[in-house]
């Protein structure tokens, strides 16, 4: 059953990762904003390749900004819940950014 849950789930962490760089895309460099959706990204790209986490050590997150980390986890919740849900999602939604970013 989990790996079912996961095939289904598959389409819609991709479909993040696209959602969080087309969000990045349209902001200014110089936004903190940006940060953010590179902490939702690289919290979907572990959920496609699990290797990735087993590279960053334990304090992996203290060495990014803090609208990184915000970002990576409220993903990761989401993609959790996603993940061990009864019935998988049919749509995952972007995080929503913090205000007064």
């Amino acid at each position: 059953m989990q790996l079912a849950r996961r095939a289904i789930l598959l389409p819609e962490i991709r479909r993040l990762i696209d959602a969080a760089r087309s969000e990045r895309s349209t902001l200014p460099m110089t936004s903190p904003l940006r940060h953010f959706y590179l902490g939702v990204e690289a919290a979907a790209e572990e959920v496609l390749h699990p290797e990735l986490s087993a590279t960053g050590g334990e304090d992996q997150l203290d060495r990014h900004p803090q609208q990184f980390r915000e970002g990576y986890l409220r993903a990761s919740s989401m993609l959790a819940a996603a993940a061990t849900a009864t019935v998988a999602p049919q749509h995952l939604p972007l995080p929503a950014a913090p205000s007064g970013a």
